[in-house]
């Protein structure tokens, strides 16, 4: 029996992966960043980058501009980069600022996004200043992280996430500086990257430093509602209590975003998959470290990384040319990649109004 487009089981054992069709076709893009993209909390930046009053900084989520700032109440708010008169880029990169100017008409706002000023509107009948603040963005600070949502009835992330940041308070990661950031092209969908990423049955044939430091006997994998982790300490420690940089701790969540620890000084990297096209996905990596000197073992730890993430994306670049020729239709998995499995099910579920797939049919006893 023909196996191609089915849906993927709840079931491991008898689940076919997700088809061809959904890494290859660039209007599936498109629905993604509509039905995912827009709806999904996205990692934005680090409270070290407004610590001011009037410090802002500006980002992209689905290809929507968005403005980040501190205002005079020391609140951190997020909006959409839009002027409300003429719907102009409000203002580009980084800095501070008392108030954001518009560069079209000069249309002036406030910090807490309150129009200040609407230049040559003397004489408009009905014009209510209250109508036309900067349109505001979901926003969270988790552990020293600023996240957004698109998607103003979004549920809060402790309930996406569950106990993931309060499990994260052990490591203090508010005394964590910014390190360097790393942005590369992977020529590949960014739904392979996450897929590598959620398995570590290729690291024994592909990342042979990375198993030669780690006690990959002692490899968990745990899955929660809307994130994973995988984790092992390094080679002469035991357990599941080892803090960061003395082992291996990857957290992903859903759907395009994860953190990891890798061996070396006490470290953490948020990794950003942002897709560009179908097939072409840029790779944000901004790591944090506790000790602000970057000495010998943080250049070391960059060198190590880079190793990795190099040996990640040629890999995801030869499945991306294999899964064009048009040979590959559907996968199966096996039973260690359960991960990968569950980023599956909750992308076919998200998607499931648009591009729903059809069951597959019952086995023959």
């Amino acid at each position: 029996m023909a196996h191609s487009d089915v849906r993927v089981s709840q079931k491991l054992s008898e689940a076919h992966t997700l088809p061809a069709w959904l890494y290859t076709d660039p209007e599936v893009l498109e629905i993604e960043k509509r039905e995912l993209f827009s709806k999904t909390w996205q990692y934005a930046g680090h409270i070290s980058q407004v610590q001011r009053p009037g410090d802002y900084f500006t980002i992209e989520v689905a290809n929507k501009p968005i403005l980040i700032t501190r205002a005079n109440d020391g609140e951190i708010r997020a909006f959409y980069n839009v002027c409300t008169h003429r719907a102009s880029k409000l203002v580009e990169g980084e800095g501070n600022k008392s108030l954001f100017s518009c560069p079209y008409h000069a249309w002036t706002f406030r910090l807490d996004g309150s129009l200040h000023k609407a230049s040559n509107m003397k004489g408009v009948e009905n014009f209510d200043e209250k109508d036309f603040c900067l349109k505001s963005v979901r926003l969270e600070v988790q552990e020293s992280f600023i996240f957004v949502n698109l998607d103003p009835n979004a549920r809060p992330m402790s309930e996406v996430f569950g106990g993931l940041f309060e499990g994260l308070k052990k490591f203090k990661l508010e005394q964590f500086k910014k390190a360097r950031v790393v942005e590369t092209i992977c020529h590949s969908n960014w739904k392979i990257g996450i897929d590598n990423y959620l398995e570590c049955d290729h690291c024994p044939i592909i990342h042979k430093a990375f198993v030669q430091k780690l006690e990959m006997e002692d490899y968990e994998i745990s899955i929660f509602d809307h994130y994973c982790y995988q984790g092992a300490p390094l080679k002469h420690l035991k357990g599941d209590s080892f803090d960061l940089g003395q082992g291996g701790r990857y957290y992903w969540l859903f759907p395009n975003m994860w953190f990891s620890s890798d061996p070396g000084p006490a470290n953490l990297s948020i990794h950003q998959s942002i897709p560009l096209d179908h097939k072409t996905t840029k790779y944000v990596y901004t790591t944090f470290l506790r000790d602000e000197v970057i000495g010998k073992e943080a250049e070391e730890l960059f060198a190590y990384d880079d190793v990795l993430r190099k040996e990640d994306r040629d890999i995801c670049e030869l499945v991306q040319k294999g899964i064009e020729t048009g040979a590959y239709t559907q996968g199966r998995f096996s039973l260690t990649e359960r991960c990968v499995h569950h980023f599956h099910l909750l992308l076919q579920d998200a998607l499931q109004d648009v591009l729903p797939l059809p069951q597959a049919a019952a086995s023959p006893k």
